[in-house]
């Protein structure tokens, strides 16, 4: 495998982009009862705008990746914390192809971190004309990365995209995404017209794919669902040798409603869709804001996802549910109902605690919800403001919740902020 290497030079230079106002060591522990004020997260590639963020954490490592671009090229960032998030290494490039980073809030480059210092990262890329989907992986904590392959799309037309990432029991790589290979031919191509076809669906057809592969083994890969909606992020999350994947179905009447499939064999094979909410959005069109989904410590699953809600003004609002057997528990609404949220994503710890972020309408301007959930009860939401915020996410560390999103800085260039929160969590 090749590896690439950063000069010892260039290695400094980035380190002065990535920071944190947090110390290194360990706060002293706050009385019982009192609030502990989370601490401030900045991370950047000096330079460039950057932004789609993601975050993962496997014990005390914590895992950013972005994107920062100059105005035509888009590379994929990678930032490593080996203090939960207390403090923030250099900035790594990911792609070993400058510009091979084409990636957005919906279609942001994913990162997973293993054990033994695995760091695995996949984007949504352009090749030889084509909409693929990349990935790199390294061994040694995020300091190097290996040469970048294409996972899916090498040979296939269509659009393609949308994709989450997970790590199996057994260190093995899974991947979904939205796969337009079976579309009607023209429909997904740039400047062309859909089919007639594709309009009344709302879309070119778009069905879901899973892949998974360990080390150097050959990549199985196959499909899990058809004609489901087309531009809405997925979610994967394994527990034990079971792999659940979650979008957005197209159900009759084109009612958007949010799928699960499961596999009980480390996803050699898929069983049918279970419709987690009857929500009852019907639109002829895509929402572009897809479900996430969580693991806990215990096997539990946990659905978080944005539907419409309908009212004297209809608006989106954001839901939570989990698994129970063969069938989904009742929804439990986790906004205001006063705003316009969107873009949810979800974190559990080792036990069963999970939490929900997403941004929202705060006036003219947009802010990010930070909301714990135990045991089915949702507690009080924490807020975050900025300039231009946009797609938070989460991770849940060993003592924290680490979270990360996209705000405009004083020069006009978004950069990457968030949050250490102290954990809360019960057993």
């Amino acid at each position: 495998m090749h590896i690439r290497t950063r000069s010892g030079a260039a290695r400094l230079l980035l380190l002065f982009a990535a920071t944190i106002t947090a110390c290194g060591s360990e706060p002293t522990p706050p009385p019982a009862g009192s609030r502990v004020e989370p601490s401030r997260i900045a991370l950047s590639v000096a330079g460039r705008s950057n932004a789609a963020a993601s975050v993962a954490a496997f014990g005390q490592t914590v895992a950013a990746v972005w994107t920062a671009s100059t105005d035509d090229t888009p590379d994929i960032y990678l930032s490593v914390s080996t203090d939960e998030g207390a403090t923030f290494g250099a900035p790594v490039r990911v792609n070993d192809i400058d510009g091979d980073g084409r990636a957005s809030g919906e279609q942001a480059a994913r990162v997973v971190v293993g054990a033994g210092n695995a760091i695995h990262v996949a984007w949504p890329a352009r090749r030889d004309g084509r909409s693929v989907i990349r990935y790199a992986g390294s061994k040694d904590g995020g300091r190097t990365f290996s040469r970048a392959v294409t996972i899916a799309g090498a040979t296939q037309t269509g659009a393609r995209g949308w994709h989450s990432l997970a790590l199996g029991y057994d260190g093995g790589v899974h991947v979904v995404w939205l796969d337009g290979r079976n579309a009607a031919p023209m429909a997904h191509e740039h400047g062309k017209q859909p089919s007639k076809s594709a309009h009344a669906a709302g879309g070119p057809r778009q069905d879901i794919f899973h892949a998974a592969w360990k080390g150097d083994s050959e990549r199985s890969e196959h499909s899990i669902a058809s004609n489901v909606c087309f531009c809405c992020k997925t979610a994967i999350v394994t527990a034990g040798d079971r792999v659940y994947a979650a979008w957005r179905h197209i159900y009759p009447g084109s009612l958007r409603d949010i799928a699960v499939a499961r596999s009980t064999d480390n996803g050699a094979t898929f069983g049918a869709p279970i419709r987690v909410s009857e929500d009852g959005w019907k639109i002829d069109a895509c929402p572009d804001d897809g479900p996430a989904m969580a693991a806990d410590g215990h096997a539990g699953i946990h659905v978080v996802w944005p539907t419409l809600v309908e009212g004297s003004t209809p608006r989106k609002g954001i839901f939570y549910s989990t698994l129970s057997g063969d069938a989904f528990a009742p929804r439990l609404r986790l906004d205001s109902g006063e705003s316009d949220p969107a873009h949810p994503q979800i974190a559990a710890d080792h036990h069963t605690n999970t939490a929900v972020v997403w941004d929202e309408r705060a006036g003219d301007s947009r802010r990010v919800v930070f909301r714990r959930v135990s045991d089915g009860a949702a507690e009080a939401p924490q807020i975050f403001n900025g300039d231009g915020v946009s797609y938070p996410v989460v991770a849940a560390g060993e003592q924290s919740w680490i979270v990360l999103w996209s705000v405009q800085s004083a020069d006009g260039r978004s950069v990457i902020v968030g949050r250490r929160i102290p954990s809360t969590a019960k057993p």
